[in-house]
């Protein structure tokens, strides 16, 4: 009795859901059985892969079988009978070709395919677009191919695989910054080293260990600093090239009206208010009237005349450029450079590209204390707070230095210092105070695993070395993609879905 009690319940479930799958479908209930069965959609659909890929000789077979099925229903039955009929082939492809018919046939089959395999529709819609771009015109086959490749499943999963291991991100960095209290910024730096790999991983990972001394950053910092200074001084010999070829004597009005304007500045009424400003411009104004004794052919040219702004410029360089003395001497440095423009064209040329690249490195000498007179100390933090988001009100400016400084001298600073942000265990600020409560709390809500979660999150090292890992699993499949580019190629594995599933039908 309770066998058949339990076959008429049986019986009477399957009858409802018989009845519920010939009622049509809305739209709504598609999309969230889309939804709801992607993932075990997706499964079934690497399940196929596998079982491709597993048994090679099986999946070549029923390939041919359904081919040859396939072409034996379309070929006349006359000639299939005289060449010899291959009654199982041809029942595997009806078989096949039947599954299809019912999955695409009709509306609600293709309403139920949807919402009950979503993955698989999309690979074989891809298949399909795919193979149509191959026999496609030209115009037609492009948005064809691209079209396949933005539906395909495998595609999809690969493109987010990529968008993890490339970098951390720019939602997962300034989450990790906050958490570890160090800023986005070393995350970025750190994966970016594991996916370049060579000296940007070398330094950074000297640094995150504690191999090299902290200060190995600042000389790299300052022989870059050396470097543009050699570029600029490269550039202006290059320019002075054609500019000693102009023998034109020019006049010092200009220069003797400035010198005779910058007195405003170091004296009052005749009196001297500001004598370190006052004894800087006597000494300009002795170099500028000894010049004017010399011989006029050769020292009141152009290429004189720079030569005594040079002079002047070794006398500015004595100032801090916040002083009424660096003011003073700046007016008259900057009279010669007028003058020299103004009389000889071609000198400005040259000048502008000097005068830019002076600037940028007395910018970089200030904004990250590179200069002689600063301490190994001040210039450290200067370095050191080009990690720290928006912690320094012109931190973007800095950045933007250390990026040039970079490029210039060719020695990376940002993984070594990303690597110093990184290298202790312990989060740094208000996270430090914060993180043994939020484990606590975690280990309440989640018990001893969810608060080892919540402590690790908030280690600067470790999620450094999680960045850092993460690109290194990026540079991997850059690798593999340089090297065997079929292995990552979301189609072929499509086709192998494909293979996969004749086998699961075909019962093999």
């Amino acid at each position: 009795m309770a066998t058949t009690i339990e076959q008429q319940r049986a019986l009477a479930l399957a009858e409802a859901e018989l009845k519920l799958r010939q009622q049509p479908m809305t739209a709504g209930e598609v999309a969230t059985g889309a939804i709801v069965n992607f993932p075990s959609s997706f499964k079934n659909l690497i399940g196929n892969i596998v079982e491709a890929v597993t048994n090679p000789v099986q999946t070549a077979k029923s390939v041919l079988d359904v081919g040859a099925g396939a072409l034996q229903n379309v070929l006349p039955e006359k000639l299939v009978q005289a060449v010899g009929e291959d009654k199982q082939s041809r029942d595997m492809a009806r078989a096949v070709g039947q599954f299809y018919a019912e999955r695409y046939g009709t509306g609600e089959g293709l309403k139920r395919a949807i919402a009950e395999d979503p993955a698989g529709v999309l690979a074989d819609l891809s298949t399909v677009l795919t193979g149509g771009a191959t026999v496609a015109p030209r115009a037609v086959a492009a948005p064809l191919t691209a079209t396949a490749r933005a539906i395909d499943p495998l595609a999809l999963a690969a493109r987010g695989v990529q968008a993890t291991a490339t970098g951390v991100g720019k939602v997962a960095a300034p989450v990790l910054g906050m958490q570890t209290g160090v800023g986005a910024e070393p995350f970025r730096q750190a994966a970016r080293a594991g996916r370049e790999g060579g000296e940007t991983a070398a330094a950074f990972r000297a640094n995150i260990a504690g191999e090299t001394a902290m200060t190995d950053v600042l000389d790299a910092a300052k022989a870059n600093l050396d470097a543009l200074r050699t570029e600029r001084s490269n550039q202006y010999r290059s320019g002075m090239t054609n500019i000693s070829k102009d023998k034109t004597v020019l006049s010092f009005d200009g220069i003797d009206s400035a010198l005779k304007q910058a007195e405003g500045r170091t004296k009052f009424k005749g009196q001297i208010k500001d004598q370190s400003a006052f004894n800087a411009l006597t000494e300009a104004k002795t170099l500028v009237d000894d010049w004017k004794k010399l011989d006029p052919a050769d020292y009141h040219t152009p290429e004189g005349f720079d030569a005594l702004k040079q002079s002047i410029g070794a006398v500015l360089e004595k100032f801090d450029p916040k002083t009424n003395s660096f003011n003073t001497i700046n007016q008259v440095y900057s009279s010669i450079k007028s003058e020299i423009t103004k009389q000889a064209p071609v000198y400005a040329n040259t000048m502008k590209e000097y005068t830019q690249a002076s600037e940028q490195i007395r910018e970089v000498e200030r904004a990250l204390s590179l200069g002689n007179k600063a301490s190994a100390d001040t210039a450290m933090r200067k370095l050191q707070s080009l990690m720290r988001d928006n912690v320094q009100t012109n931190y973007g400016q800095r950045v933007k230095l250390a990026k040039e400084l970079e490029k210039v001298g060719g020695r990376e600073l940002m993984p070594s210092l990303a690597g110093q942000a990184l290298s202790e265990l312990t989060p740094r600020g208000l996270q430090r105070a914060t993180a043994i409560p939020a484990g606590g709390l975690a280990y309440l809500l989640g018990g001893p695993a969810a608060a080892g979660v919540s402590l690790a999150a908030s280690s600067p090292r470790l999620m450094g070395e999680l960045a850092y890992g993460t690109g290194l699993a990026a540079r991997g499949a850059d690798e593999l993609t340089r090297r065997l580019p079929f292995a990552v190629n979301p189609q072929l594995y499509n086709y192998l879905y494909q293979s996969g599933q004749l086998q699961g039908l075909l019962g093999e």
